[in-house]
């Protein structure tokens, strides 16, 4: 084989093996007051494949905050609340199907909440 054959084979069987070590893409949502985010554990670190969700309220505002997030394998929607205040954050048990998309959220009672837009991976 010559030397042009083997280094592409080489870089196609070295994608290949990224891609299956990490399947889920971590993404990410705000709004002025609220954050949200995907953070990824993969096999090679932890030793299965999980996601964590993580919700923090970024405002002083007296509004607790949320995540809702789409499970990838079933599309059921979940949320995590943080109702502690400003500066504080909060992460979800493991996620073993993954999640497909994200959205953060300022809760306002009685008047819709504040969300950003759906983010998807």
């Amino acid at each position: 084989m010559n030397k042009r054959i083997k280094k592409a084979a080489g870089a196609i069987i070295g994608g290949l093996l990224l891609l299956g070590a990490s399947p889920a893409y971590a993404i990410s949502a705000s709004t002025d007051g609220a954050a949200a985010w995907t953070d990824n554990c993969n096999r090679t670190k932890c030793g299965v494949d999980y996601v964590f969700v993580w919700v923090k309220d970024r405002k002083a505002d007296g509004h607790p905050v949320k995540a809702e997030y789409e499970k990838r394998l079933t599309g059921d929607v979940d949320v995590l609340w943080e109702k502690r205040g400003n500066g504080n954050e909060n992460v979800s048990k493991d996620i073993e199907l993954g999640v497909a998309a994200i959205k953060a959220c300022e809760y306002i009672n009685n008047w819709p909440d504040d969300c950003s837009g759906w983010s998807r991976s």
